[in-house]
């Protein structure tokens, strides 16, 4: 099998084999170590990387589950107007836009694990009452 150290994006936003061309989960020409990696290298994976550290710095930051929700609305705002403002050159960068999305996965996260304590929500304590696959029935 060769080694590969990269995969590009199809159109559908999801890695495709370099060496083949075919979605990663139905390549047979790579190893899945190889796989792995292009998986943790890959923009969802670089992404997913910076939601990690940005929910470490925002428990440091801010501890607790109060008021979750409205920081969670307060972020979506932020990312919006840094999107209409780098659409109309007002000087948002493409950097501070993807800080701010980052920023809204992480509180999502927050909400979704810890919830908030003015809602009576709890994160299911049970794997079996985790939804499975995707959770949109529009995917």
């Amino acid at each position: 099998m060769p080694d590969r150290t990269c995969t590009y994006m199809s159109p559908y936003n999801s890695p495709v084999c370099t060496e083949c061309g075919s979605a990663l989960d139905l390549c047979v020409c790579i190893d899945p170590d190889a796989m792995a990696h292009d998986r943790l290298t890959s923009v969802d994976g670089l992404v997913i990387r910076m939601i990690k550290d940005e929910l470490v710095a925002a428990r440091d930051a801010f501890p607790g589950d109060t008021h979750m929700l409205a920081a969670l609305v307060e972020r979506v705002g932020e990312v919006s107007r840094g999107l209409m403002e780098h659409d109309r050159g007002l000087g948002t960068t493409t950097q501070q836009v993807l800080r701010e999305a980052v920023q809204v996965a992480a509180m999502a996260v927050r909400l979704a694990t810890e919830g908030d304590s003015n809602f009576s929500y709890l994160y299911p304590l049970v794997e079996e009452e985790l939804p499975k696959g995707p959770v949109s029935d529009r995917f």
